[in-house]
């Protein structure tokens, strides 16, 4: 199928989307990030899609546990390959560091994969607890947020949604995220970010 025919559900909103699209979600509400996260699953084993969940998880009971509370039952998508579940932090820093080009190889990697395996599209959501711990490299973390924009153009996501618990955040962290994401869910609705700053637009303002 041409990527411009095909039309992207994420289940907790009526909207559809093109491929290649990149958003944040900034939380306060238990209730709700579970709400949302859970549709954005969901719709994506629906719609045969390769589907990637990274969160604040280590051991396999913490997987279980995480989705187990969204009422998700994936023991038989992660037998198949068709769900990748497991720690952000592993994810992001596996030895320790933030590599921004390491991360963005590792996004080109899983899309090709779930392509090379037959599903309908990729798509991923993570959650960057890690960034509050002072990891080396996350000081390079917008500017891997906002290179994403054009990685997904070359390689078309279904969905990367980047979620941030707005009560862990600082506000500067916040502000930036909300510089390098067009678009993002507020209360359960996907809308466009006034505050959005291209590639572009960032590069010629950090290199002024």
């Amino acid at each position: 199928m041409e990527t411009t025919e095909y039309k992207v559900n994420y289940g907790f909103t009526s909207e559809t989307f093109p491929l290649g699209t990149h958003m944040c979600y900034i939380y306060d509400d238990e209730a709700e990030r579970k709400m949302v996260i859970e549709k954005f699953l969901e719709s994506g084993f629906s719609a045969r899609e390769k589907v990637g969940a990274f969160a604040d998880m280590e051991t396999e009971d913490e997987i279980k546990d995480y989705f187990k509370e969204m009422g998700l039952s994936v023991d038989e998508y992660r037998k198949t390959g068709q769900l990748v579940a497991g720690s952000e932090k592993k994810a992001y820093c596996p030895d320790g560091r933030f590599d921004v080009e390491r991360m963005l190889e590792s996004w080109k990697k899983f899309y090709n994969l779930g392509k090379s395996e037959g599903y309908a599209a990729v798509r991923a959501t993570g959650n960057p607890h890690w960034l509050h711990k002072g990891a080396p490299g996350a000081e390079r973390w917008v500017e891997y947020e906002s290179r994403l924009n054009d990685l997904v153009l070359e390689y078309p996501f279904s969905g990367i949604l980047c979620t941030y618990d707005s009560r862990k955040c600082s506000g500067t962290l916040l502000y930036d995220v909300l510089s390098v994401h067009n678009l993002m869910v507020v209360r359960g609705q996907v809308v466009r970010n006034p505050y959005y700053i291209s590639p572009e637009e960032l590069r010629l303002k950090q290199g002024a």
